[in-house]
């Protein structure tokens, strides 16, 4: 049994962000299962109270992880989308694939929405994806412009970015069963996303 870290001082929202990302690194390890008060306390040099202090129970600490990945993934979507324009670059269907695996498979968000969702958690918010289906709207919508053909409808565009989350979601979640499911090879997983974002290229082009 590892022995407990020597206790640290820390403010109220440093112990808090402490917290988090040390319960970051054990979900991204080895999923919810392992993201337990006890061992992050130890971890870190706290008391068990000091973390049911700051989160509540064990399940509002998942619940506040599920916040700060969202809030970080947020960030780095807007900064792809930020490079882009820059670059005078339209919506790139591949990077926002690419954010959307990394978001839920290695970072673990995936797991987490399924173990929060199976406990019962019913999500607050709503539009967490939504700069990306701006992103994808305005950029079809310059372009049907510059065509002179009709703009389409935003809603096309959220039916899109939904498709490419559960994508990405379900390719987290299940991995190689996905594909062996349809006798797939397992190692085709970046084929079928290269597939996917291939067809929802075309049509966003063709709408």
């Amino acid at each position: 049994m590892s022995e407990p870290r020597k206790r640290v001082r820390r403010s109220a929202q440093a112990s808090k962000l402490a917290i988090l990302q040390a319960a970051e690194a054990r979900l991204i390890a080895q999923g919810p299962d392992a993201v337990r008060v006890q061992p992050i306390a130890r971890d870190l040099g706290l008391t068990d109270a000091a973390v049911h202090y700051h989160f509540g129970s064990r399940e509002q600490l998942l619940e506040a992880l599920l916040r700060y990945s969202g809030r970080r993934f947020l960030d780095e979507l807007a900064a792809a989308i930020a490079a882009h324009r820059a670059e005078g670059i339209g919506f790139d269907l591949a990077r926002a694939a690419a954010l959307l695996a990394d978001f839920y498979d290695r970072k673990g968000a995936a797991r987490l929405v399924m173990w929060l969702s199976f406990s019962g958690w019913r999500p607050e918010g709503a539009g967490m994806l939504s700069p990306l289906v701006d992103w994808l709207h305005e950029d079809r919508s310059a372009g049907a412009l510059a065509q002179g053909a009709p703009v389409p409808t935003r809603e096309d565009s959220q039916y899109a970015i939904a498709l490419l989350s559960a994508s990405a979601m379900s390719q987290a979640l299940f991995g190689d069963a996905l594909l062996r499911s349809v006798d797939l090879d397992p190692a085709k997983a970046g084929e079928l996303t290269d597939w996917l974002t291939s067809l929802l290229t075309d049509q966003a082009v063709s709408s």
